[in-house]
């Protein structure tokens, strides 16, 4: 198969490196594209329908390939190779790149958080984060469980801080029964399942099963709802005095976020109070 030498956009005549007509008018068209706002998948995915040829008939066209050209200088030009594209619009395009890798690299602390304590209020499973669609990210069950609405960031926090201005505003909300509620979830199997696999080898490593029983006590104990009354009456207390909801409150007194089917959002408090989207669910 035959490998492209010559910068596309450009052709060698006579020993010298003069621009490609209909190539040229390529390149400018991806400059300008990326400028208005298309994604490198975009412009590729539409060079490709449009069954543009990339070298001696062969269309081929990627995200990898749309990113190397709109970083490629020589475009501008120099002593070899002439202008194609203006020093000015190639300077939008790396500002809009630039602006972009910033955006999809940096997460606020609130983002980094769910990923830690969001789970499938279906499931157990937890929730990620994705980026695939576009500068829009979604929030999704890691096992596939379907959810009625589309979770971004955006709803997610606002459900969060809405939850907690309701016990900000009313701390008998956090009030929960003393009765200890055992629902196990996802880690728990994963727990019993390791332990099975322990038990069904030829030669046990003692140590190794002693790790496992208690991790897997410790997942179970995560898994009770119970509090004898102090915990719940000093978390109302200091609750009740918050004057603004930030990172650091989330951090503090969220234990877990459950994303259920229908898109309410449950917010899962230290005491194992639960609030779901402005309505309390603790009662007996």
């Amino acid at each position: 198969m035959a490998i492209r030498t010559t910068l596309y956009g450009y052709q060698v005549k006579n020993g010298k490196t003069v621009i490609h007509n209909e190539e040229s008018e390529v390149v400018k068209k991806v400059f300008s594209l990326y400028v208005e706002g298309k994604t490198l998948n975009s412009i590729a995915s539409m060079l490709t329908d449009e069954n543009v040829a990339y070298f001696q008939d062969e269309v081929k066209w990627n995200k990898n390939t749309i990113n190397r050209m709109i970083e490629n200088e020589k475009y501008m030009g120099n002593e070899v190779y002439p202008m194609i594209i203006s020093p000015s619009l190639f300077n939008q395009a790396k500002t809009v790149k630039e602006r972009k890798s910033c955006k999809q690299e940096t997460h606020t602390p609130e983002a980094e958080l769910f990923r830690e304590i969001a789970v499938c209020g279906k499931c157990g499973s937890r929730f990620k984060r994705v980026n695939t669609w576009g500068t829009r990210e979604k929030w999704m069950c890691s096992k596939g469980c379907k959810c009625s609405i589309y979770i971004d960031d955006a709803i997610l926090e606002d459900a969060v801080t809405g939850n907690l201005s309701m016990v900000v505003k009313n701390p008998d909300l956090l009030n929960v029964t003393a009765d200890s509620q055992y629902m196990p979830t996802i880690d728990v199997t994963k727990e019993e399942n390791e332990l099975i696999r322990l038990f069904e080898q030829p030669k046990l490593n003692f140590s190794v099963v002693a790790k496992c029983i208690l991790q897997g006590a410790k997942v179970r104990f995560d898994c009770c709802d119970y509090d004898n009354g102090e915990l719940t009456e000093e978390l109302k207390d200091e609750i009740s005095s918050i004057d603004k909801i930030d990172y650091r409150i989330m951090k503090e007194y969220i234990k877990q976020i459950r994303v259920q089917p229908d898109g309410r959002i449950t917010t899962v408090f230290i005491n194992n109070a639960k609030i779901t989207n402005g309505g309390a669910e603790n009662a007996s």
